[in-house]
């Protein structure tokens, strides 16, 4: 018998019979990170491709039910969302792309110059991670704000656009590689990440004309109080004055 190298409980199946860990030989192979990866994405306790599918076709029936209690069958909101961050780092740093010099790049046809602007924006498309979160709070509020009779708790509303922004996230690192091969393609993110939101917005409430309008102007209304809000907030972080983190380009 030989102990658990998780928790020490001396067994000789292969499973420890307190914790439930596989027996393993120590270390790490690369067959066993890509299985993970594959399981990760299509088993039944994470089936990421199953709900990035019926989100895409149906987002507000994909979070009725998840809040109704159907859990086993999509992947976990949070969970979602972090593999959507975790592509976009991995394709990033696969193809050595940057999203704010693409930008730039395809708008002026040079370098970016390093203000502290663009200091600001480096350091946001570096964190992604802890600033979209940000958004999705604002958006959940915004949506509770003018949605108020649909029977949704603010955690419930966020939950709905924590799959949206997990959807965007792999829906657009996924056109990365087209934008690496034309640049001006880059433009591509703000209509995936516009569409999908205002998409989600739609679909969690009933389809009316009203309901239409007020998706069309919260989203992008959040989206820019988002950036301004964050682009402060980093500019302070980092020491930037902020009539500098706000100057105009070429100022």
């Amino acid at each position: 018998m030989e102990p658990c190298a998780n928790c020490g409980q001396a067994f000789d199946s292969a499973f420890c019979p307190v914790c439930g860990q596989k027996r393993t030989a120590p270390g790490i192979r690369i067959g066993q990170v890509l299985s993970d990866f594959a399981s990760g994405v299509f088993n039944a306790e994470a089936p990421i491709w199953k709900t990035f599918r019926e989100f895409i076709v149906a987002p507000g029936v994909l979070t009725r039910r998840f809040l109704a209690g159907k859990r086993k069958a999509y992947s976990p909101p949070v969970r979602y969302f972090l593999f959507g961050v975790a592509y976009y780092f991995v394709m990033r740093w696969l193809l050595n792309w940057d999203p704010v010099d693409s930008a730039v790049l395809t708008t002026s046809g040079t370098s970016p110059a390093a203000s502290p602007a663009m200091q600001v924006n480096h350091w946001m498309s570096r964190n992604v991670n802890l600033l979209i979160p940000i958004w999705l709070m604002m958006l959940a509020a915004f949506d509770r704000l003018l949605f108020p009779r649909i029977p949704l708790r603010w955690v419930e509303r966020l939950v709905h656009y924590l799959f949206a922004a997990g959807t965007y996230l792999l829906v657009a690192t996924t056109l990365i590689p087209l934008i690496v091969l034309w640049p001006p393609l880059h433009a591509i993110n703000f209509l995936v990440i516009f569409g999908l939101m205002i998409w989600a917005c739609i679909a969690l409430h009933e389809r009316k004309v009203w309901n239409v309008f007020k998706a069309l102007i919260m989203v992008p209304i959040s989206f820019v109080l988002y950036v301004m809000l964050c682009s402060a907030l980093v500019g302070l972080l980092l020491g930037f004055p902020l009539n500098e983190v706000f100057a105009a380009p070429g100022r």
